[in-house]
């Protein structure tokens, strides 16, 4: 009876020992916690040149200025003149621009009718009319016009038919068309203004340029610019197109996910004057993630399994999982065997511009994990598991560079911001500016520059 109770108590106490020897014992658990970092917004500079077909605007002039240019149907007008003069468009109005000016040929019929007391006798002429208009652009977008008649050419000498014969009155004609060179100039001005007048043109640009715009479908990447100061450099000819440069000071916000809701900042500021020399070239920031789900299975597929010796004590590891640590990553390691439970290692993410991946700098056993081994399980030191853990910190990133890159030329290759208004742009570069580490990711923030050109038709 006696040997039973021993052989019991025995047994008992070879159970509390097993036990105690496989309950888990664990490090302490570092916290989970990320620097309240505010990235400033990267303000670039988004210079657009801008050609404009002169044989459209042309084309539009044309479409725009009135058949009839001036009419006078009064013998009294003018000082009681005894003349009715109409004048129409005859022909197309062509065109030619320098520095700040633009030169116009106006064909134009002219109909006359004379008061000889006795009777009427009418006459009809066409002439040429050269107009200069010298242009100036406002802070406000709109244009000032000042149109004056440098010279005319007869094509046509008017001649007054009367039952005495056919009377020239090119003197006569020459005095009209003088005393109706305000009306003309003044018609002229009016349609020419609103013709070269920009502001709806860049009004429909700084708006269109808001439009949240999809760079990359299989990533639902999107990019938000928000347009803050515009301005433009002077307008120059080469015959074929007028030239100018708009830049646009922004700021681009990229997203993942759904379209982004946005509010369209509608007001246009005032005109700033920039030199023709501005650079063409446009930046842009890219944030591309490496998720924390992501960097685990990445991990988990090099290191769970594993088994790692030291004399006669031997671990497995059975999983890992990864959190911040203010500019850090946490790796916490789970493992099995002659230690059971948790280790935890940290070390800053930095990204290798070689190899194009994130590496975990300086992996090391966490201080208060390091703490906890000396006293427990010092041994765990001399084994190789930090070593292969800091092998195992590597997430490759040059498919993802890559695929960005390509899906942003894409989207810039002849893109329609709107009917009409075509943006070509190509991507010169991409290089990493930094890496961080947020709530739910690795990230590292992409530079990229390029250049962009918009064409412009049907103005």
């Amino acid at each position: 009876m006696t040997l039973r109770i021993l052989s019991g108590i025995f047994l008992a106490m070879s159970l509390f020992y097993t036990c105690k020897t496989q309950q888990k014992t664990s490090a302490p658990r570092p916290s989970e916690s990320y620097t309240p970092e505010e990235e400033k917004p990267l303000v670039s500079v988004l210079t657009i040149p801008v050609n404009v077909s002169v044989e459209d605007l042309t084309r539009s002039l044309n479409a725009k200025i009135p058949a009839v240019l001036y009419e006078d149907y009064s013998y009294t007008d003018n000082y009681n003149d005894g003349l009715m003069l109409k004048a129409m468009k005859s022909r197309d109005v062509t065109l030619n621009f320098s520095t700040n000016a633009v030169k116009y040929r106006v064909p134009v019929k002219l109909w006359i009718k004379k008061d000889l007391v006795v009777t009427d006798a009418e006459a009809e002429g066409e002439l040429a009319l050269s107009f200069k208009t010298t242009y100036s652009i406002n802070p406000d977008w709109t244009v000032k016009t000042t149109t004056e008649v440098e010279y005319h050419e007869w094509l046509s000498k008017p001649v007054l038919k009367t039952g005495l014969g056919n009377i020239s009155i090119e003197t006569l004609a020459n005095l009209a068309l003088n005393r109706s060179k305000k009306t003309l100039t003044q018609t002229l001005d009016r349609y020419v203004a609103q013709q070269l007048n920009l502001k709806p043109y860049v009004q429909e640009v700084w708006t269109a340029i808001q439009e949240p715009m999809l760079l990359d479908q299989d990533y639902k990447m999107w990019v938000k610019t928000t347009p803050i100061s515009i301005g433009m450099s002077p307008v120059t000819s080469d015959w074929s197109h007028l030239k100018t440069k708009i830049a646009v000071e922004c700021i681009n916000d990229v997203t993942f996910g759904e379209k982004p809701t946005f509010r369209e900042n509608s007001n246009l500021p005032d005109l700033k004057s920039v030199s023709e020399s501005t650079s063409d070239d446009f930046k842009i920031r890219i944030a591309t993630d490496v998720p924390f789900p992501e960097a685990e299975r990445l991990a988990k597929m090099t290191m769970v399994g594993q088994e790692f010796t030291s004399g006669k004590k031997k671990v497995r590891v059975e999983d890992i999982q990864l959190w911040g640590n203010n500019d850090n990553v946490v790796v916490n390691t789970m493992l099995s065997g002659a230690f059971n439970g948790n280790i935890y290692f940290i070390g800053k993410p930095v990204m290798n511009v070689e190899k194009r991946q994130i590496e975990i700098q300086n992996l090391d056993y966490h201080v208060d994990t390091r703490s906890f081994l000396m006293r427990s399980a010092s041994w765990m030191f001399q084994g190789p598991i930090k070593n292969q853990m800091a092998k195992a910190m590597v997430f490759p990133l040059d498919e993802n560079i890559r695929e960005l890159r390509q899906s942003v030329q894409e989207t810039l290759t002849n893109y329609e911001i709107q009917p009409g208004i075509t943006l070509q742009g190509t991507i010169d570069s991409v290089t990493v500016e930094n890496t961080k580490v947020t709530p739910t990711s690795i990230r590292v923030n992409l530079f990229s520059q390029g250049r962009v050109s918009v064409d412009v038709k049907g103005l």
